[in-house]
């Protein structure tokens, strides 16, 4: 049963009972065992047996829960919350097809940049570089990466302008600089509370190549060729897509070859594959403007870090960071 009263003039439902456990499922099928606390601005709220909180966008609901929540606010009056509640910014452990061990943590939102999705990423030795240059990497931490490449709605969030030259909500932002992209990590760093020690910034070319790959020792990380359906790229479009317009890699990550290429930061690293060119401006993924064979895991490019193109763009890593000592590669964690 439950008891409606007004506070300060706005509508509030109370549960006066507890809502029963029953099955969450988001749009990718990924489900959790939770009771329902409430819901307030477009967040479902719920809580896992053992107790955590977790705070989920409406629209990542199935549209069954969808509904479900829907029923539960009379006349759309938002259901009340309780300020004692921890609330922890971070989707469901991924089940199914998707229970993979690099999904061993539940996916993390970031609310201050419209809710950008990031997936855990275990640490992990693998292959880096092209085929005749390889060499065996070692990632002794693991991290955090962005879902998907930055959108331009995201980037206007967080930095209050859009400089793209192709316009839309869900495309990825590009015609910013390796310093704006940067730039874009900071003002994530001052806008959110976090863990001591972690940090959000630009991956090292060893985790976006690492993440990339996703376990595969092929070309690129579906197989050793490439086709327009496989990626955008070779101006088979004439422009960049909206994010998640082709199908993800086995660890679940979108665009990683093609779309636009992003940037990547080795400033704590000093750790470069390809060339010797500096330790900024270093992008990785091949873009749409580009052949077949620059999409490849372990091909990467240099740019002036001052300078902007239609055709690059960048993901966001969130990761522990701690000086590194004498003979360390820093907070990759790779040697």
């Amino acid at each position: 049963m439950r008891k409606l009263f007004c506070l300060f003039g706005l509508f509030t439902v109370t549960l006066t009972a507890k809502e029963p456990i029953r099955t969450w499922t988001n749009t990718d099928g990924q489900t959790i065992e939770a009771r329902f606390i409430d819901e307030k601005m477009d967040k479902v709220r719920i809580r896992r047996t053992d107790g955590r909180v977790f705070n989920i966008p409406l629209d990542t609901l199935s549209e069954v829960d969808q509904k479900y929540v829907k029923s539960l606010a009379v006349d759309k009056l938002r259901l009340s919350t309780d300020p004692k509640d921890n609330v922890e910014d971070i989707y469901s452990k991924p089940t199914g097809s998707d229970a993979r061990k690099y999904g061993s943590k539940p996916n993390y939102f970031v609310k201050s940049a419209l809710n950008l999705e990031m997936i855990w990423v275990e640490p992990g030795t693998f292959m880096m570089g092209r085929l005749n240059k390889q060499r065996e990497i070692t990632l002794t931490k693991g991290f955090y990466l962005g879902k998907y490449e930055v959108t331009q709605e995201q980037y206007e969030k967080v930095m209050g302008n859009n400089p793209s030259l192709y316009k839309g909500g869900k495309l990825p932002v590009e015609m910013v600089s390796w310093y704006d992209a940067v730039a874009f990590c900071e003002a994530l760093n001052n806008k959110k509370k976090k863990k001591r020690g972690w940090v959000y910034s630009l991956p090292t070319e060893a985790q976006w190549e690492y993440a990339c790959r996703a376990g595969t020792t092929t070309l690129f990380s579906w197989g050793d060729t490439i086709a327009s359906s496989n990626a955008n790229y070779g101006r088979n479009i004439g422009r960049t897509t909206n994010v998640g317009s082709y199908a993800p890699n086995p660890w679940g990550f979108f665009d990683m070859h093609g779309n636009v290429s992003e940037f990547c930061d080795d400033t704590l690293t000093g750790l470069h594959i390809n060339s010797e060119v500096g330790i900024r401006g270093w992008y990785r993924g091949g873009a749409w403007n580009r052949g077949g064979p620059s999409l490849r895991a372990g091909l990467g490019g240099h740019d002036r870090p001052p300078h902007k193109s239609a055709t690059i763009g960048f993901r966001v890593a969130f990761q522990q960071v701690k000086q590194a000592s004498e003979g360390s590669l820093g907070s990759s964690g790779a040697k």
